[in-house]
């Protein structure tokens, strides 16, 4: 048995084999490089027992040879998969399971039926590119691009990817040279195999993209600390890249929010941790401040098109003005098209940080003695307490008192993200639903506001759009200061003293 540490990445660069070797001789290091075709058939039962048990089973043909691997459940962090697999040589193109470990079957599953059961369900076929680095360190890497396709019934999906596994050596220098590639290659992270792609091809299905929207992160209250934060991370950065996936295939800018506001948690947790974390942790945390800050034309975006959208809320009432809906196109033409954003979800630096987290998340976790509920609990009453805390007593605030609260109300409810499985659900619900009303409320006000500003550029206003935008800024507010009182007033589930 071999446990497989390997990174893997969709390639969307050109002339990627002479890229590759080029960065490798100009950092002097060590190589040799070899071209294999490979055939890969992968087997399983008609209700997919493998598929259940997270296992995967293939036969590969190379050079003549014939070999049978099994992959048994493993890990996927940040794009970086760990998997034990066992290898045997046989002389048929058919599986023999009887050949495998005993070992590694679990209770319910019996081989002699799986073996009568076995039906090929898809095929890969590609060129395999292959360097064998040895870095001055002395580990070695393997790095592998394949190009080809996967086949199912005549259907067929590309393969374009580069794979970089541990051979020997350190997982730090596994990330260092994935680094150094990132400098010459256009890549983005994939957390999916050869095989999950094959499985969907066989049944005809398309990625499914519509995953459960959680409010809260999957952090119990047995945790330590830094298990918390390396918790919290790993959740958010297989998000990220479900996110990512979904706007590639799909773009949208509802989709590309999904990114910016999983930026946004991830970097929360770097400042509520913060006095827990390494000192290099600052040089991380303002690297995802640096994207958050780049992609913040996001949130204005989304506003602009609900604005100038035919079906949207507000459309009918900007008919009004032919020269404000046309202001309005013109202000969302400036912003960053889908090419702009393509290039950064693919580049060096962004690639770099997810490297950089996905090295913290490798580190032996340090001992605190401190309470993770404790340390919630001061961490929930420091954020929330500011919030509005200057007008508690005030009956009314106007559109910018509301709107200079905005970032502060976000993290608030963030640092709420963070730490909600750690209490009662139902408490904690009750507590935030006033909290999210106003944080919808304020971003009503903000598009609201975008139609102020354009109204000023515009020679003649029009008075009835003037009326009816004046009128619904006062109604938002009523709303808004009552949302505001409710809110409070209601009582901080986390310092219930029942649990």
């Amino acid at each position: 048995m071999t446990t497989e540490i390997e990174l893997k990445y969709f390639v969307i660069s050109d002339d990627t084999q002479e890229r590759i070797t080029q960065i490798l001789t100009k950092e002097q290091l060590s190589f040799s490089c070899t071209t294999k075709q490979l055939s890969n058939c992968y087997y399983d039962t008609e209700n997919l027992d493998f598929r259940h048990h997270d296992m995967g089973l293939r036969i590969r043909g190379c050079d003549g040879q014939l070999e049978q691997t099994i992959k048994t459940a493993g890990v996927v962090i940040a794009g970086l998969h760990q998997r034990p697999e066992y290898n045997v040589n046989i002389e048929n193109n058919f599986p023999e399971l009887a050949l495998f470990p005993e070992k590694i079957w679990q209770g319910d599953q019996n081989v002699t039926q799986l073996q009568e059961s076995l039906i090929p369900l898809f095929s890969t076929n590609f060129s395999r590119v292959i360097w064998l680095v040895t870095l001055s360190s002395g580990s070695i890497v393997e790095m592998a691009f394949d190009q080809g396709e996967i086949s199912s019934d005549g259907r067929n999906v590309s393969i374009c990817e580069l794979e970089l596994e541990l051979v020997s050596g350190k997982t730090a220098d596994l990330l260092h040279l994935a680094k150094q590639i990132f400098s010459v290659l256009s890549v983005r992270p994939s957390s999916q195999s050869k095989a999950a792609r094959g499985y969907r091809l066989w049944k005809d299905t398309p990625q499914n993209f519509n995953k459960p929207i959680t409010d809260s992160l999957p952090i119990d209250r047995n945790l330590s600390i830094s298990n918390a934060f390396a918790t919290g991370i790993n959740h958010c950065l297989t998000h990220l890249h479900d996110h990512i996936e979904h706007y590639i295939a799909e773009p949208s800018l509802v989709e590309l929010e999904k990114v910016t506001e999983t930026l946004a948690l991830i970097r929360h947790g770097f400042w509520l941790f913060a006095k827990y974390l390494p000192e290099s942790s600052i040089k991380i945390r303002n690297e995802l401040s640096h994207f958050v800050h780049l992609l913040s034309w996001v949130d204005n975006a989304v506003n602009l098109q609900e604005l100038i959208n035919k079906t949207g809320n507000y459309r009918q009432k900007l008919n009004y003005s032919d020269e404000l809906v046309e202001q309005l196109k013109i202000e969302k033409r400036r912003l960053p098209n889908i090419d702009n954003v393509m290039e950064l979800l693919h580049g060096e630096r962004f690639n770099s940080l997810q490297a950089d987290l996905l090295a913290m998340l490798l580190q032996a976790p340090e001992l605190h003695n401190e309470s993770l509920v404790t340390f919630s609990q001061q961490s929930l009453t420091q954020n929330m307490s500011a919030l509005f805390a200057d007008s508690i007593k005030t009956e009314a605030l106007n559109s910018e008192q509301y709107l200079s609260q905005a970032k502060l109300l976000n993290r608030s409810l963030l640092t709420g993200t963070w730490f909600g499985l750690l209490f009662d659900k139902d408490k904690r619900q009750q507590y935030r639903t006033p909290w999210l009303d106003i944080q919808q409320g304020i971003s009503e006000l903000q598009t609201l506001w975008i139609i102020h500003q354009q109204l000023q550029t515009l020679g003649e206003k029009p008075l009835k759009l003037v009326t009816w935008q004046g009128n619904k800024v006062e109604g938002l507010l009523i709303a808004l200061d009552s949302s505001r009182k409710i809110a409070l007033t209601t009582e901080p589930y986390w310092l219930d003293e029942s649990f």
